[in-house]
């Protein structure tokens, strides 16, 4: 497994597409990232966690990489969270914050962002609009954030205080996207760029230090160490042998050497991909589609994974256009779908205990899914079980790979499919109707038209949502977490979908 080749898969649609479709336990940390921390679980103690050393908090790093946009890997992503300050940034609670941005304004297709002043880099250095510039058009020019400024066409610094960004289309949640590092306009290309954030290079090599001119400064180490690492297994060693302190979890990590997990939330959605081509009435009508959902425990499903949340929408519920004005329900109405179902021609056979036709067949769906993934066949079956409580037939069909897998939700040969998507943090939804994600899928131009609404304007969000349950093309279950992993000596690590170190304030390393 090379770092660098496994390190960077989001930055191209073709890796979007994958992940997609293969889905993944854990977020990897060799993939990009990318509430208040979740609970914590408790994780096997394991041997050989380097009680001998000295107390201090160390993370990994990619060698001589700082510049996240050079380096197409996780782990310079992750110590730019340090090095180098944002636009905005994301809460655990997915609520933004501005950080350089004193305001972002959206209109139309035009973003304006008022710089916050008095601002510098640690060699004192003012940062200007032309930073921030130059710094958006390195990210759009690299191979890591290109993909999430797509939409991005033009960037203009018209004073030392203002940056004026065009959009091909409108996106009222844009500023979701600017949670990227700021570096000087003149060192974009450099490998070790002057710092602007909490931390700067210390004097030894292997060190990162406060910055005393950082524009949030925040308690934390003295120091932090840097652990190079060339993959994942050397990561995960080096956590046993006590070189590293903390780190993002790959998505079929072992945690036999980890004594603690701890879970944030993030945009990666579990879904059931529907054909709405399908002969089948449960698949091929909004209706159909909204008994499957209502015979579903979201509630439930979100409770047999160690970190997810029930999805009731399209959006993530915790964002705040969408907060509390969902209208999918997390737990199952029996009610309900009793009434759709009769509504389909299905009624109660009590000696089955199914729903049946008026021929007198049952009502059956067959759900495709990875069988070289076990966290997806498992989901299949949590779902047949709701499903065949219910009173609805479930089998399921297992591809024997992921290349077979792809080929038949491609092909259509399925009528529901386990996905997983990794969304932007603006949560585009683009990859459903007309990306990697649209296969088989019944979208009208009655639920775009209410997206593009709510893309032009976010208060517009809660109506989409009210269309989207309406005809629900594909089924949201759940938003699932990403997984940190410390040794027995650390805690206290507060990470976000916006940065693995959100907060160091209440960092403890045991002696």
């Amino acid at each position: 497994m090379h770092l660098k080749r496994n390190i960077c898969r989001r930055a191209a649609a073709a890796a979007l597409a994958g992940l997609l479709l293969a889905g993944c336990t854990r977020p990897a940390v060799l993939q990009p990232s990318e509430a208040s921390s979740l609970p914590a679980s408790s994780a096997q103690d394991g041997a050989g966690t380097g009680s001998a050393l000295p107390a201090r908090f160390a993370i990994a790093v990619s060698e001589g990489s700082y510049n996240p946009y050079l380096n197409a890997n996780t782990l310079t992503e992750q110590v730019a969270g340090l090095l180098f300050e944002k636009l905005v940034r994301i809460s655990p609670r997915m609520e933004l914050e501005m950080r350089l941005a004193d305001s972002v304004t959206v209109s139309g297709a035009t973003v304006t962002i008022r710089l916050r002043s008095g601002c510098t880099f640690a060699d004192g250095a003012p940062l200007t609009a032309s930073d921030v510039a130059a710094s958006l058009l390195a990210a759009k020019a690299s191979a890591f954030y290109a993909g999430r400024l797509a939409n991005m066409t033009d960037v203009q610094a018209p004073d030392a205080s203002t940056v004026v960004l065009t959009l091909a289309a409108p996106d009222s949640l844009f500023a979701y996207l600017l949670d990227l590092p700021i570096l000087k306009a003149a060192e974009t290309a450099s490998p070790q760029p002057t710092p602007s954030g909490r931390y700067t290079y210390g004097s030894q090599a292997s060190t990162l230090v406060p910055n005393p001119r950082a524009p949030f400064p925040e308690e934390g180490p003295a120091t932090i160490w840097l652990t190079p690492v060339s993959d994942y297994a050397e990561l995960v060693s080096q956590l046993a042998m006590g070189e590293i302190s903390f780190y993002l979890a790959e998505e079929t990590a072992s945690s036999a050497v980890a004594t603690s997990e701890r879970y944030f939330r993030t945009n990666t959605l579990l879904f059931l991909g529907v054909n709405g081509s399908s002969d089948n009435p449960l698949c091929a009508t909004a209706q159909g589609r909204a008994a499957l959902s209502a015979a579903l425990s979201r509630e439930e499903l979100a409770g047999r994974f160690a970190s997810a949340s029930p999805a009731t929408g399209a959006l993530n519920s915790l964002y705040e256009c969408v907060r509390g004005q969902q209208v999918i329900s997390q737990q199952a109405d029996p009610s309900r779908l009793e009434t759709l179902m009769a509504g389909l021609g299905y009624h109660w056979d009590e000696a089955a205990a199914l729903y049946c036709d008026e021929a007198g067949q049952p009502a059956a769906v067959s759900i495709l899914a990875c069988g070289s993934s076990a966290d997806r066949v498992y989901s299949a079956r949590l779902l047949q079980q709701q499903w065949e409580k219910a009173g609805i037939q479930t089998t399921l069909t297992l591809a024997d790979d992921f290349g077979a897998y792809l080929q038949m939700v491609q092909d259509r040969q399925f009528e529901l499919y386990i996905g997983e998507m990794k969304l932007y943090n603006n949560n585009d939804l683009s990859p459903f109707w007309t990306g990697s994600a649209h296969y088989g899928l019944a979208v009208t131009q009655q639920l775009l038209d209410a997206y593009d609404r709510m893309r032009a304007d976010s208060s517009a969000a809660p109506d989409f949502e009210t269309v989207f349950a309406g005809q629900m093309p594909y089924i949201p279950l759940l938003w699932r977490g990403g997984v940190t992993v410390s040794n027995r000596r650390t805690s206290g690590v507060i990470s976000s979908v916006s940065d693995l170190y959100y907060s160091l304030a209440s960092l403890s390393i045991a002696q």
